[in-house]
């Protein structure tokens, strides 16, 4: 919950940073978790993935729920 907190998600998810596919993935996810809840939304709708919407949910509960 405190990498979510922090904005540090996508680089606990993906933390073999020495492959390439692994730093993309973590950068793409970044970009997802760090805009507003507006915002967000429309990257989750655009990129189509149940698994990005599930992560932005995550992000938007209020502290007590998680």
């Amino acid at each position: 919950m405190m990498a979510i907190e922090r904005g540090c998600l996508q680089n606990l998810i993906f933390d073999n940073q020495a492959l390439t596919s692994h730093r993309v993935m973590a950068a793409i996810l970044g970009v997802i978790l760090r805009p507003p809840p507006p915002k967000q939304l429309l990257a989750s709708r655009q990129t189509n993935s149940r698994y990005i919407e599930r992560l932005v949910q995550m992000v938007n509960l209020p502290v007590g729920i998680r």
